[in-house]
């Protein structure tokens, strides 16, 4: 198998600093701070706190160190009630699926150009795991489905497609919200007894916003078919959708025009693993490999991805165990609390975002891994790992930054009107999420957040600055002002009531004062995230040099990849 070189050539690595005396100096400040935050996290949810008392009826019984567990958080507590139901039932489905995928791969499905004989058995059990989870409302949920997919048939083809699809969604994303999942009683007298039978999730609305998002993958994925066919021809379309092999031409090539039924969309749609929280993944991209299985990922990897799952797991158990970070934000006496703790607890609520995010979509990815089907990892960075706005934004919830590029972003211009393109689609991911004002405000701060930091990077990106040996500590600044705007943002969004409180009291003089300290200890957090990213890049260029010379041609004397090494190089 050959390997090709990238088409750009790579600067050369510096060297590494972690021996150096500057990061053993870092090293003994994380052995100092670090430690310290985690005793004042202990001890700011000790029960011996008189403050303990007033929020100990939001705490359930612990197994860990005889303390009490915060499960305050409804969807997590959720989660961890049902996650033996949820893992009893995708054990189930990836083990009868197996057997009739085998019974259906015996099949051309090449010529098979309707609804996949794969997908045959998904329909069927697909069907009841959502009358076991919505019960009745599984007629709200096949009626708005098949609307969309009537409007997609349609209008796939014409110019105005795009608006219609996208009015059709919206409408439905705001309807959904308004009657809170409809009711039988105000269609029908007669029906209202349908109403006390909803399934395991009473609320079924609040997780159609996925099942709306892949209502739009489906109906653009098929418009833009249609558009190829006018432009290309359909003989030319259907060869690039049999040899669609890379995750990015499965995405981009289309499906054969019989591909789009109802049965293929219909399994897309309510697919059991991702139904609930995703990965989101395209139209194009699932029927690609449900007609030929990816087999990139191995069993060894899948087991060993399921053991991190576990160990996230745990490690979410001994932080809510240790730390009462959500009961005590939704308390809200920040008067009780120094500046110093009251920054840990923040840190620590959008800590816990992110791990049980993590560990949500990793469960449902595991279980899609295990039947076949390869998927985005959402959460690709640690958070307290990040420092770019758009690097985190890319790496917090991929698939879903992901699907925003393909079907809003790129639609509407791209780089090209980034200006304000880049406030439309944080708009739409705030009314996506929930209509609320506060977060209409986390989507503007958040956008208003892009432009900074992308005119800094254009400004200081040139070789007058880059060549300067302080040049990282002026990246190292800008980042930390990057983290507190984001967290500040973050808390905004998805904090709860006594937000606006606990950051006044951070613009307060003893919170001045903390603040200056803090942007002190980010920057040497900075300095050690730059060279994490320099030693990563160190592997990639290590590959790159081996490509460059296994493609390399035969000489007497070849050349070494030191002359190949552009003169100056930018730093990462």
């Amino acid at each position: 198998m050959s390997v090709t070189p990238p088409r750009r050539k790579m600067r050369p690595p510096t060297p590494s600093l972690f021996h150096t005396r500057e990061f053993k100096f870092y090293y003994l400040i994380y052995l100092t701070v670090v430690p310290h935050m985690m005793y004042t996290m202990w001890q700011s949810s000790s029960p011996s706190r008189p403050e303990y008392k007033k929020y100990e009826q939001a705490l359930s019984d612990g197994w860990m160190f005889g303390r009490k567990v915060d499960l305050s958080d409804g969807q997590w507590d959720t989660f961890r009630e049902r996650l033996w139901i949820f893992a009893c039932a995708m054990f189930a489905f990836v083990a009868l699926n197996r057997v009739f995928r085998r019974m259906a791969d015996r099949m051309d499905v090449d010529k098979m150009r309707g609804t996949l004989p794969q997908l045959w058995f998904v329909c069927v059990f697909a069907t009841a795991f959502i009358v076991v989870l919505s019960g009745a409302s599984i007629i709200f949920i096949i009626g708005l489905a098949w609307i969309n997919y009537v409007v997609a048939k349609k209008c796939a083809g014409k110019r105005w497609a795009p608006l219609v699809i996208w009015a059709y969604n919206m409408a439905m994303l705001f309807s959904n919200e308004r009657y809170k999942g409809y009711s039988f009683a105000h269609i029908a007298e007669p029906l209202a007894w349908l109403d006390e039978w909803r399934g395991l999730l009473h609320r079924w609305d609040i997780m159609f916003n996925l099942t709306m998002l892949r209502m739009v993958s489906f109906a653009m994925d098929y418009h833009w078919r249609v558009r190829q066919d006018a432009e290309a021809g359909a003989q030319h379309v259907d060869v690039l959708a049999v040899n669609a092999q890379t995750p990015r031409e499965r995405v981009e090539h289309a499906c054969f025009v019989g591909n789009y039924s109802f049965g293929n969309y219909w399994a897309y749609l309510m697919y059991p693993p991702l139904y609930l929280t995703g990965p989101i993944i395209t139209f194009n991209d699932f029927v690609a490999q449900m007609r030929q299985p990816c087999v990139a990922t191995s069993v060894r990897e899948t087991v060993v991805y399921g053991l991190r799952l576990v160990g996230a797991g745990l490690l979410m158990e001994l932080v809510l165990h240790s730390v009462y970070c959500v009961a005590i934000s939704k308390w809200a006496h920040w008067d009780a609390y120094s500046v110093y703790e009251i920054s840990l607890i923040g840190y620590m609520r959008l800590t816990f975002i992110w791990l049980k995010l993590l560990i949500i979509w990793r469960f449902a990815r595991f279980w899609a891994m295990v039947d076949g089907l390869e998927t985005v990892e959402n959460m690709r960075r640690c958070m307290s790992n990040n420092y770019s706005l758009q690097q985190f934004w890319r790496d917090w919830h991929c698939s879903y930054n992901r699907w925003l590029v393909r079907y809003v972003y790129i639609p509407l211009g791209g780089r090209r009107t980034s200006s304000w393109n880049t406030f439309v689609v944080f708009t739409f991911v705030a009314l996506w999420h929930d209509l609320t004002l506060r977060l209409l405000q986390w989507a503007w701060i958040i956008a208003l957040l892009f432009l900074p930091e992308a005119l800094a990077s254009w400004f200081f990106n040139r070789p007058k600055w880059t060549s300067r040996p302080y040049f990282r500590f002026l990246c190292s600044m800008g980042g930390a002002l990057n983290i507190v705007g984001m967290m500040v943002a973050n808390l905004v969004g998805f904090g709860d009531a006594g937000v606006d409180k606990m950051l006044r009291m951070f613009c307060s003089a003893k919170g001045g004062g903390f603040l200056a300290i803090t942007f002190v200890v980010l920057n040497v957090h900075l300095q050690m995230m730059f060279e994490l990213r320099e030693r990563e890049y160190r592997k990639e260029y290590a590959l790159y040099e081996q490509s460059v010379e296994m493609t390399a041609p035969n000489k007497t004397q070849t050349v070494s990849p030191q002359s190949r090494r552009p003169k100056s190089a930018k730093r990462a």
